[in-house]
């Protein structure tokens, strides 16, 4: 017997923090990226995909030749609907983004109370999403996370109802050691 009424929970939908899934791929080998399709496909599997979004910032004013606009356009050719806040500052060698996340709670809790899915997938492990998947989950809608052990946070891992550890799903790919230095935030 279970507390929870059946339900297909069939209608997907995916939210990228592409900053957090991108740090969390650096432990890994230099040359090694990351096929964001591949693992949604994964994550999804035989549901029913209504939307997935990859959230990220971008340099103020960014012209099409910057790498960060190429890689956005990319993901919109593969179906992503891609959300770049014009927020992205190098600060001591350090990346720095704001917006980005408040932009992905602010879509999902959207989606959420508008009725567009019934299980959001968050890719990152990030736990300033605890709040936006507590409400989403209110709204009587599933949370599933899926982030690299190293970038995961407990209490993301708590909240969530069901939780995937990036490190071991196949989406990992061998770039070209040619384009090494050229990433999106190099």
């Amino acid at each position: 017997m279970t507390l929870f009424a059946e339900h297909p929970y069939n209608r997907v939908m995916v939210f990228i923090d592409y900053r957090n899934i991108y740090e969390g791929c650096r432990f890994f080998e230099e040359y090694l990226g990351m096929d964001l399709f591949r693992l949604t496909q994964i994550l999804v599997g035989t549901r029913d995909l209504i939307g997935a979004y990859i959230f990220d910032g971008k340099l103020p004013s960014s012209g099409g030749g910057d790498a960060t606009v190429r890689m956005h356009n990319k993901f919109r050719e593969q179906g992503f609907r891609v959300i770049a806040r014009e927020s992205l500052a190098i600060r001591d060698g350090k990346v720095v983004q704001k917006e980005v996340d408040v932009s992905l709670a602010c879509e999902m809790l959207e989606h959420a109370l508008l009725n567009h899915f019934d299980v959001a997938i968050v890719i990152s492990g990030d736990r300033d999403f605890v709040p936006a998947m507590q409400k989403v989950q209110a709204a009587g809608k599933r949370v599933e996370v899926a982030a690299f052990e190293d970038v995961y946070n407990e209490e993301c891992k708590r909240v969530a109802d069901i939780y995937y550890l990036l490190d071991d799903i196949p989406f990992l790919i061998l770039s070209n050691p040619s384009d090494a230095g050229e990433g999106p935030y190099e």
